[in-house]
């Protein structure tokens, strides 16, 4: 269901929003869609990491995954280089 929404922003911000929005085919409202809803998304990813301990945070991704066997990995890319 669209619902209008009235904003108030500088005429130039205005103008060239316009021409923006002409060049990529989209209207003002679609574009202003496209924005809160990235905001939104991006707004919940850092929801999830506010969750997290400054510690987390830091050494978030770094720690490798347990069942990765290196030896093999390397045993697969040698394997493949060398066309055996």
């Amino acid at each position: 269901m669209d619902t209008k929404l009235t904003l108030r922003l500088d005429k130039e911000v205005i103008e060239r929003i316009k021409i923006y929005a002409s060049k990529r085919q989209k209207s003002l409202s679609a574009l202003t869609e496209e924005l809160y809803k990235s905001l939104l998304m991006k707004s919940s990813d850092d929801s999830e990491s506010e969750n997290l301990s400054p510690i987390a945070k830091k050494y978030k991704g770094i720690i490798g995954n347990p069942d990765f066997d290196a030896d093999a990995a390397k045993f697969t890319y040698l394997k493949d280089k060398h066309l055996l």
